[in-house]
């Protein structure tokens, strides 16, 4: 028999991940949104706030005051961007790159504690889940 999805039930439990990645985050000083931002950011090099918004699913004016709060903070700077002087390229700094090493290294504990109690069907299932929901 075939069942229907528990959005109730997934919903918390998605709830409850978000605080414990949050947790997670404390000793890197990071929010879960700025984690994201600073996660894709290392994988672009470099990126516009249009482009970050594009990568990230949110919208551009969200991007702006993420990237805004992480250049106060000096975790990352701006560049201009030599095609369109109306634009600028953000990258990580030093403190950026160390923040976010810090923060892998904790989420992928708990991403290993999470994972130990599925079977690996489990964890196939909910991965591609992920990919559907994106």
């Amino acid at each position: 028999m075939e069942q229907d999805l528990n959005i109730v039930g997934l919903l918390k439990a998605f709830q409850k991940l978000e605080r414990n990645v949050s947790v997670s985050l404390m000793y890197s000083g990071l929010r879960i949104p700025q984690f994201r931002l600073l996660d894709t950011l290392s994988e672009m090099g470099q990126a516009t706030v249009t482009e970050l918004s594009e990568r990230l699913h949110v919208t551009r004016a969200t991007a702006s005051v993420l990237v805004n709060e992480l250049i106060r903070s000096g975790v990352v700077a701006v560049m201009e961007n030599p095609s369109d002087r109306r634009s600028f390229h953000i990258r990580l700094t030093e403190l950026g790159t160390n923040k976010l090493h810090v923060a892998r290294r904790d989420v992928a504990v708990l991403r290993a504690k999470i994972s130990s109690k599925f079977p690996p069907d489990v964890i196939l299932a909910l991965n591609e889940f992920t990919g559907l929901m994106v």
